[in-house]
């Protein structure tokens, strides 16, 4: 069953986002370790300013258990050892299993 991570970033009076970075470096990186284990593609969806978060990001895979096999490889450090870069922020991940589409 196809399942899809939710990734958002808060939005906070002084929290920091680099967009250009972040489409440009982080997520080509996220397609290139994670393609490999099951990625299919992803989406970034910019929040307006007053929004509690920034941005969301969701990550299509084949399958959960792709997800939950990729998280535990050593690209899922160099991944998350990437947001400093870009984010001031720590993202919530929100994993599930898609269950409808149209």
């Amino acid at each position: 069953m196809p399942a899809q991570v939710t990734v958002i970033y808060p939005s906070t009076k002084s929290s920091t986002f680099d967009m250009d970075y972040y489409l440009s470096t982080h997520m080509p990186l996220v397609q290139k370790l994670w393609g490999p284990h099951g990625l299919k593609n992803w989406t970034v969806l910019k929040f307006n300013a007053d929004a509690p978060y920034s941005v969301q990001a969701t990550l299509f895979w084949d399958s959960m258990g792709d997800f939950e096999k990729a998280g535990k490889t050593e690209e899922a450090g160099k991944i998350m050892g990437d947001i400093p870069n870009f984010s001031s922020e720590q993202p919530t991940l929100m994993p599930g299993e898609v269950v409808g589409s149209q």
